[in-house]
């Protein structure tokens, strides 16, 4: 289960998260497993449905993970998610933060013209497209930064922040934590969304998350 929860929360601390409502949708790799992930935000609230067998909802109180064919849910609060990464990232205290280099390359991904960047820090190493005319970004970047602060904790601050790209990321190709986590950006639409996603069912059976607090 740790390992499931370690693979989340990379993929949640590289999304992208947008002040205002938005939904995204990202092809996603992990572990070998492609899925087509459907972000949606609410103010600061964010719902990432991974295929149709899992949904993560995290908030500023935590995560709630959605299971659907059991019908269970699994709740982690804030500072349980907290105490995880920052024992990971006990092994890279005081070492300098690393910020992303612009490689000069430039490469076309699907209606964006990007440049790629690289980044090599104590806790991993990734490359990422970064589209400089996307409509936004810089308010996008804002929420982003805040959400990964409140999931990530100390952790956050030894990956890059998307304040740190002068535009969107919209692929990237990360290992974190022994972990690796591609992503492309299908689509991104600010539109409505209703408060209601962000309520776990009623019909759900909350699970203990074995070990998570350990």
């Amino acid at each position: 289960m740790k390992t499931n929860i370690f693979s989340l929360i990379v993929l949640l601390l590289a999304a992208t998260f947008a002040r205002a409502d938005w939904v995204l949708v990202q092809r996603t790799e992990t572990a070998g497993k492609e899925n087509l992930v459907t972000t949606k935000i609410k103010g600061e609230q964010a719902r990432v449905d991974m295929g149709d067998k899992m949904t993560v909802i995290v908030g500023a109180e935590g995560m709630t993970m959605l299971m659907h064919a059991q019908k269970a849910m699994m709740k982690m609060d804030l500072a349980t998610m907290k105490a995880i990464l920052e024992k990971a990232a006990q092994s890279s205290a005081g070492q300098p933060v690393a910020k992303p280099v612009a490689t000069g390359q430039k490469e076309k991904v699907g209606d964006w013209d990007t440049e790629i960047y690289t980044w090599e820090g104590p806790m991993g190493k990734g490359r990422f497209w970064v589209a400089k005319d996307f409509p936004k970004h810089k308010e996008i970047s804002a929420i982003s930064d805040k959400l990964g602060k409140v999931v990530g904790g100390a952790v956050s601050g030894l990956s890059p922040q998307a304040s740190d790209f002068d535009g969107m990321v919209v692929k990237s190709e990360v290992s974190m934590m022994s972990k690796s986590v591609s992503s492309q950006l299908v689509s991104a639409k600010e539109e409505t969304v209703d408060a209601k996603e962000f309520v776990a069912p009623a019909d759900y059976n909350e699970m203990k998350m074995p070990g998570a607090g350990k």
